[in-house]
């Protein structure tokens, strides 16, 4: 019997499906369960004892009276969240280990396929540090994966009518390894909300991003579809008739802060494109229509766009 994981790549590889999907999604827990630590504090007796927790029982916890960031510090708390190689050892781990969450299946899907993607955590690495960790993920795929991937790599890049038909053509001659990071400069974005880097870039103070995320991510979601929504004439231009917008977190806050956000404000501004969210709290996917796209793409003008 054909599962629906095998049925999504019928329709995409053998029907020709023209629907752009893009994807955002949260790290730690959602595609992921990261050994690293979180360093905070609990009250007990009156005396603020240290402890650590995982990033999940983080997401219970960042509310508790009875927990504190180590030291009442969110440096001293997330320094492990900002420095480079804890990340890229962890993720090493995770995988080892086949710690995969929620969203790991469609992460991996959404690799292989060549989407657009982006990943916005409330982790404070550069987002080169974020690119490398997509990396590692690609590599542990299997060579007929990895293979697979190239070639819609090509193929997305060559349907696309924004290149010229040399930039095509040298596509053929690059490797594996050049065409993925390709694929990875050219249709990754990497959000870590806590960074000094996203805050210098979207000019906000990150400083207690870490902690309380959600204003941050919500950012990073507007920067995304307003970075999908520009390139509109280029989908359409190359044979897209509708596009799909799917953001997936574990923590119930960001969940709860990015439907209404979605709901209230992007679906009204881009109507044209389809908003998802995955809520991945419960160890499941619990899916959530924010807004359903017309039919067909077309072509109007911006103006006409915003005053529907």
């Amino acid at each position: 019997m054909t599962n629906r994981k095998q049925l999504r790549g019928i329709i995409r590889s053998v029907l020709k499906e023209t629907k752009l999907r893009t994807y955002m999604k949260d790290w730690d827990d959602n595609i992921l369960h990261m050994p690293t630590k979180i360093k905070m504090d609990k009250k007990e007796d009156g005396v603020w004892i240290p402890v650590e927790v995982s990033t999940r029982d983080f997401a219970e916890l960042r509310n508790d009276p009875d927990y504190r960031p180590r030291n009442n510090s969110a440096a001293d708390a997330f320094r492990d969240f900002k420095e480079s190689e804890p990340f890229l050892r962890d993720v090493k781990i995770a995988i080892k280990r086949k710690s995969y969450a929620p969203s790991y299946d469609d992460f991996k899907e959404t690799l292989i396929y060549g989407d657009p993607f982006a990943i916005n955590t409330a982790r404070g690495h550069k987002p080169d540090i974020l690119k490398k960790g997509v990396r590692i993920v690609i590599d542990s795929f299997s060579e007929n994966e990895k293979n697979k991937m190239v070639q819609n790599i090509k193929d997305n890049f060559k349907k696309e009518k924004r290149f010229s038909q040399s930039f095509a053509d040298k596509l053929d001659s690059l490797s594996q390894s050049q065409l993925i990071d390709l694929y990875l400069d050219e249709k990754g974005e990497y959000y870590s909300v806590s960074s000094e880097e996203f805050g210098r870039r979207m000019g906000l103070d990150v400083s207690g991003a870490s902690a309380n995320p959600e204003h941050a991510k919500k950012v990073a979601i507007a920067d995304f579809v307003r970075k999908i929504w520009s390139e509109m004439d280029y989908w359409i231009n190359s044979g897209y008739s509708s596009i799909s917008f799917g953001f997936s977190d574990d923590d119930k806050k960001n969940v709860k802060a990015a439907v209404e956000f979605l709901k209230e404000e992007l679906s009204k501004q881009y109507p044209e494109i389809h908003f998802v969210v995955y809520d991945t709290s419960e160890g499941g996917k619990n899916k959530i229509v924010i807004s359903k796209t017309k039919p067909e793409l077309e072509k109007p003008t911006r103006k006409k766009n915003k005053s529907k």
